[in-house]
């Protein structure tokens, strides 16, 4: 219950206390007041506090601040095992940023404007520069996209959700703000000249033997459409050449702190774990390949990772760090003059678009990719290939001349 009582100061002046009480976890109760000159004011946030506090069932006796509080909640999260360790990076990610401007407020004491104004810092400079400033130097920044700033926007909604859910707070502020919004954005594709100048590139350097397996890396990418963390995890053992098909269950994925991790029987989602067909053309080089890394096995010695013997490992057979690999590929993009294309996903996208420009049914495409919907294919991975738009114009030609020529007859 809360109450107002009147005092006087030492000087003489009458005043009013809005007393309230918290109850923390463990059970003990802490009486909290606010003083206020008119009594209509003390009586107000009384019953304001009494208010939030049958909302909230518990006080936040601890004052926890953002910080204090996402910690926890990254740790419940963890201890619950239901998130995949990406996703738990991410979300640390995120919420660090988002607790570099708003770390230092108390839950109970964030507003939407705290949330607005640290989404407007963010978005100037969030971003780490990809350069050092100056040796010795922290990294200067960057400005955020929007469409990242969305991704802390959702994350730090979710995480105040669960804190009303707690009943630590009495709402969630992050409802009173405006969500940003990016738009949908605009992704290129190779077209077929770019596509053979960066195949052409990948050859060089596995001639050069800098990087061995880059021509059958950068084939199977255009060809079979996989992510990048399916790629690495790759192995010989879910390659069936005498079927032609690969069996992707296999992925290797960035840990916090960008190393790999291999996982098996672990995808992005059940509909990732599939099997796909590839060219007859593919046998004789996975074959040659195969020989590649046999050599490379005899060279290394015992200490070779043969469980699972990855196609396109590191040193000693390790798995390839996923950040590696998004480097050596924008190497070929840049040595081939191509801009604004995706690594690893631009190959994927582009696969799509050239399945269905060739006639091949959506439902193919989908679960070619490993897309739980045709309608998310459809939206996603689609796009338009230039100059079909003229060959779709020839063909209704044809057959608008086809139907008018048969209403002509008698």
């Amino acid at each position: 219950m809360a109450s107002v009582r009147r005092q006087v100061s030492s000087t003489g002046t009458t005043y009013f206390q809005a007393v309230w009480s918290l109850t923390g976890r463990d059970g003990t109760t802490k009486r909290q007041t606010k003083s206020f000159t008119r009594q209509a004011e003390a009586k107000a946030y009384a019953a304001k506090m009494e208010a939030e506090c049958e909302k909230r069932g518990i006080g936040d006796a601890e004052k926890q601040t953002f910080t204090a509080f996402t910690e926890r909640l990254l740790a419940y999260w963890q201890a619950r095992g239901e998130l995949a360790e990406t996703s738990l990076i991410g979300y640390r990610r995120n919420l660090g940023l988002l607790c570099r401007e708003i770390g230092h407020i108390q839950i109970g004491k964030l507003s939407p404007l705290h949330i607005d104004e640290a989404l407007a810092v963010l978005k100037v400079n969030g971003g780490a520069g990809r350069k050092l400033a100056k040796e010795g130097e922290p990294r200067g920044t960057r400005p955020l996209a929007d469409r990242t700033l969305l991704h802390l926007y959702r994350i730090g909604s979710n995480a105040m959700e669960q804190a009303r859910r707690w009943k630590l707070v009495a709402s969630n502020p992050f409802k009173d703000v405006k969500a940003p919004s990016p738009g949908k954005s605009k992704i290129r594709i190779m077209t077929e000249a770019e596509a053979v100048s960066v195949y052409q590139a990948a050859a060089r350097a596995d001639d050069s033997g800098k990087h061995p397996g880059m021509t059958l890396l950068v084939a199977l990418l255009m060809v079979c459409g996989m992510r990048r963390s399916e790629i690495l995890g790759l192995a010989f053992d879910a390659i069936d050449l005498n079927a032609e098909t690969i069996s992707i269950f296999r992925t290797v994925v960035a840990g916090e702190k960008g190393e790999p991790i291999l996982r098996d029987d672990r995808a992005k989602s059940e509909t990732s774990i599939r099997t796909i067909s590839i060219p007859s053309e593919f046998v004789p080089m996975v074959q040659k390949h195969r020989t590649v890394i046999n050599e490379m096995m005899l060279a290394w010695g015992k200490g070779y990772q043969r469980e699972p013997l990855l196609l396109f490992p590191t040193f000693g057979g390790a798995p390839l760090p996923p950040g590696v690999l998004t480097i050596r590929l924008r190497q070929l993009h840049r040595q081939s003059g191509v801009k604004g294309v995706a690594p690893t996903h631009g190959f994927r996208h582009g696969m799509a678009s050239a399945m269905v420009a060739g006639g091949i049914d959506i439902k193919t495409v989908s679960e070619r990719l490993g897309h739980s919907t045709t309608s998310f294919t459809l939206q996603t991975y689609v796009h338009a290939v230039k100059g079909r738009d003229k060959a779709a114009a020839d063909q209704l030609g044809k057959q608008f001349s086809a139907m008018i020529a048969a209403s002509d007859k008698p």
